[in-house]
């Protein structure tokens, strides 16, 4: 007989967000490059993650108590559901990444495109006539001679390539080794399609140089 602590939502988020935890940490790591700052992060996000777990639910599966949500993740497909709650809380942990980046006065440079600027940052999901017809042409998924590179070039030959890059540059080289599509990479950070596009096709022939 399960009892009401099983029904809490902290059962739900232990449940269905920790096997994620790694992934989460890597995706931190990204950012900073540095691992007490990503455990930092990822300890930020998941306070802010599981605060906000019942707005999540209720906004994106019209849930609203935890004894619910088990029963969803039971009835339908748990790993589409873990996978929505991984990519929100890796928007967590790029908000928070800012944020942090804000405070400290370390201000966000707007001297290169390669680099985060303010226009990434605008909730906008909308892209443009011209990347409308790419994507018709290319399709949602990493472009063939990008998903070629991903499967040689993550190893620790790498590494000091991929630590001069922006946290920009490696937030979508990671997304895209994850295997994520343009369009997810996009909702994740909170850019365009065009601007993922670009930023990895750009980052990737810097890296084979």
């Amino acid at each position: 007989m399960n009892t009401p602590q099983a029904y809490s939502w902290s059962a739900v988020f232990l449940a269905h967000t920790e096997k994620s935890w790694d992934n989460l940490y890597r995706f931190a790591f990204s950012l900073v490059q540095n691992a007490p700052e990503a455990e930092d992060l990822v300890q930020q996000t998941l306070v802010k993650a599981l605060s906000g777990l019942p707005a999540f639910f209720a906004t994106n599966y019209q849930v609203e108590e935890p004894r619910q949500a088990l029963e969803l993740v039971q009835r339908v497909d748990a790993t589409s559901i873990e996978k929505h709650l991984l990519n929100w809380m890796m928007k967590i942990t790029k908000n928070a990444f800012i944020d942090e980046r804000q405070k400290s006065s370390r201000r966000l440079s707007h001297k290169s495109l390669d680099d985060w600027d303010e226009a990434d940052f605008r909730q906008d999901s909308h892209s443009s006539p011209a990347e409308v017809r790419l994507l018709s042409e290319k399709g949602t998924s990493l472009a063939e001679q990008e998903a070629e590179f991903f499967k040689e070039a993550l190893d620790d030959g790498w590494v000091e390539r991929f630590e001069k890059l922006s946290p920009r540059q490696r937030s979508i080289i990671y997304l895209a080794a994850e295997e994520y599509s343009y369009k997810e990479i996009a909702q994740i950070l909170d850019i365009t399609i065009g601007t993922v596009m670009s930023t990895l096709s750009r980052t990737v022939a810097k890296l084979k140089k």
